[in-house]
């Protein structure tokens, strides 16, 4: 019997009235003055009244996924549960730190404060190399994209790399909790991210052994079916991907929307939660709904400040889950 989390999922339910909606981020995308923006989103319950300028977004948007994250622990006991959604954050600041070093670039302003290791813990420990500190699947993988990295001099290899190592332990952790909800969402990530790093190969490298080294186990689309269709005809792509076809056909006449087009595949599955009353599904879905909301406010606030059309806006925002 599925363990039950009536009181969460009540909370939840609650959370998810404050959404933003469709007709929202059009009305945002479509609005002229900042200022109408921050107030909408304010009663939203995102908190400018911590920042002077608007400019500083990037703060507010920050202090809101914290709180999410603050959320699920609260009313979630299992710390697996936590940990698939907050260990990405801790790879994505080990990639940052990793490729900024090489390119002799600064990197504390970017890192992500809501992982499972501190945001100045993850910078002493890749400072001082003090690997040791970390579990062996990530000092592993370190190792790994360094030293592939020093062969082929190409960052992309630490990004690969370490994904495979993030989506090993995001594996791993989904099938300790038992919840077929949360494995097919592990899966469905890995295969969505597979399908990304195919057509980045495919359109930049069109390089097989890279395509190889940057395979992820896991999902549902088998290594041999994106190395026999690296080389194939745009027309034949999408029935090569068995239910990706719609995803993929969409990725061949707008590369550029690859990440938009994946993302939405994703909240499709999440809206399959909305069915579910008492069991984990609608706390998962919430979460990646409220990491979307969040996405889509900065895609919103970057277009405003850097005076893209509203048009091309809308064009770059994801599917709402409500």
């Amino acid at each position: 019997m599925e363990k039950i989390y009536p009181y969460a999922v009540s909370k939840i339910k609650v959370k998810e009235n404050k959404l933003l909606t469709k007709s929202m981020y059009e009305q945002l995308a479509n609005e002229k003055n900042i200022g109408k923006i921050v107030s909408i989103l304010r009663e939203k319950g995102y908190d400018f009244d911590m920042i002077q300028r608007n400019e500083d977004f990037e703060l507010v948007l920050k202090k809101a996924e914290e709180e999410l994250y603050k959320l699920i622990k609260e009313i979630i006991e299992e710390n697996d549960f936590i940990e698939i959604f907050l260990s990405k954050n801790d790879y994505y600041n080990i990639k940052l730190i990793l490729k900024s070093k090489i390119q002799g670039k600064k990197y504390k302003s970017n890192l992500i404060d809501s992982g499972l290791i501190p945001k100045q813990q993850i910078a002493s420990i890749m400072e001082n190399e003090d690997y040791n500190r970390l579990d062996n699947n990530t000092k592993l993988a370190i190792y790994e994209a360094k030293e592939q990295y020093e062969k082929t001099k190409m960052p992309f290899v630490i990004d690969a790399i370490l994904d495979k190592a993030c989506f090993k332990k995001m594996e791993e952790l989904s099938k300790k909790i038992k919840v077929e909800f949360i494995q097919k969402y592990v899966e469905k990530l890995i295969d969505i991210t597979n399908i990304k790093t195919f057509f980045r190969i495919r359109k930049i490298y069109k390089d097989s052994s890279i395509l190889k080294m940057s395979y992820i186990e896991g999902g549902k689309i088998s290594l041999k079916t994106f190395m026999e269709s690296l080389n194939e005809d745009e027309q034949n792509l999408k029935n090569k991907f068995m239910g990706f076809s719609s995803t993929i056909e969409q990725a061949i006449y707008n590369y550029d929307a690859l990440d938009k087009f994946c993302d939405n595949y994703i909240m499709k599955y999440m809206k399959e939660a909305k069915l579910k009353s008492l069991t984990i599904e609608p706390i998962v879905a919430y979460t990646y709904a409220k990491q979307t909301e969040i996405k889509n406010i900065r895609i919103i606030f970057t277009g405003k400040f850097n005076n893209i059309s509203a048009e091309k806006i809308k064009e770059r925002l994801r599917e709402s889950y409500v």
